[in-house]
């Protein structure tokens, strides 16, 4: 009778234990920029979504996108957010970041990208460009790249573009004074331009260069991913739930939106979780027809399964 006791409480130690290990929580600190296309993460944290999931996850607002990446590799942030360019100079530079899943995608329809130009300057086609100063969000940013691809395509040689550095934000005050005479600009900064005649679409540009290609993704250090595979699974179901809660219940995921982020998106983007070696492969082709990738990058590294 004893050694059944000691049977029964070894095997309820075990149990608890086992229960104890399951409902471990993981901290995660989150950087994402002030963007539409991260508003999955921002529903998941609102409604629970990654509460239910043991994810104790802290999101942090972070001004530029290219500030992620380093603040990931000192562990300030464990996951944030990212571009499939990011990831390629990451490659190419040798450092520890992999996707771990993917943000929304560039799509025909809807067309959330555009060159868009200042009212009084003429222009009706890539040609009349050449000379311009054109402002991107980041030079080798995924909006620079596919735009000097663009302008490739169109026979326009990028060299004949004064391409500069304008923080989306600051787009529409930069294009009424005079600054520059074009953006690449996307959603919700693009309807802000054109609304008021500040400036009108010139050419859907990302989707003439590709009509379906990965936009955003969420990166994480290597080692981290490798050990935490519960966490990033976890991370992966929430950010699906909260798809799905925005495709069902649009409004009140765009209260969430204007809530952390102080306006809504006017069009529902293409979010879509996953992302391939073909998804990759395609930036790598375009970066380095545009000059920017030099070495050899194994996609293969750059994707936490």
């Amino acid at each position: 009778m004893i050694h059944a006791f000691k049977r029964l409480a070894a095997v309820f130690s075990f149990a608890m234990v086992a229960t104890a290990a399951s409902a471990q929580v993981t901290k995660i600190n989150v950087g994402y920029v002030p963007a539409g296309d991260w508003l999955p993460a921002l529903v998941a944290k609102d409604k629970g979504f990654f509460e239910k999931r043991n994810l104790d996850v802290n999101l942090t607002k972070v001004a530029i996108i290219s500030n992620i990446p380093s603040a990931i590799l000192s562990g300030s942030l464990q996951v944030g957010v990212s571009t499939p360019t990011v990831l390629i100079d990451a490659a190419e530079g040798g450092l520890p970041l992999v996707g771990i899943a993917g943000g929304t995608r560039f799509v025909k329809n809807p067309s959330i990208f555009s060159v868009v130009v200042r009212q009084g300057v003429t222009a009706t086609s890539a040609k009349d460009l050449e000379g311009k100063r054109v402002g991107v969000p980041g030079l080798r940013s995924i909006a620079d790249v596919l735009f000097r691809k663009w302008l490739l395509d169109k026979g326009v040689n990028p060299a004949r573009v004064t391409i500069v550095e304008a923080p989306f934000p600051q787009m529409k005050d930069l294009l009424k004074g005079g600054t520059i005479d074009a953006v690449a600009v996307l959603e919700p900064f693009r309807s802000r331009i054109v609304s008021d005649n500040t400036g009108f679409r010139l050419a859907d540009y990302v989707a003439e260069v590709n009509p379906d290609v990965l936009g955003g993704v969420w990166i994480a250090q290597r080692e981290w991913a490798s050990a935490n595979p519960r966490a990033l699974t976890a991370f992966r179901e929430s950010l699906a739930e909260a798809i799905e809660f925005i495709k069902n219940q649009n409004e009140e995921a765009r209260a969430i939106e204007s809530k952390y982020l102080g306006f809504s998106t006017p069009v529902l983007l293409p979010y879509s979780l996953p992302v391939s070696n073909a998804d990759l492969e395609t930036y790598v082709r375009y970066a380095r027809e545009v000059g920017y990738l030099k070495k050899p990058v194994d996609v293969g590294q750059m994707l936490a399964r």
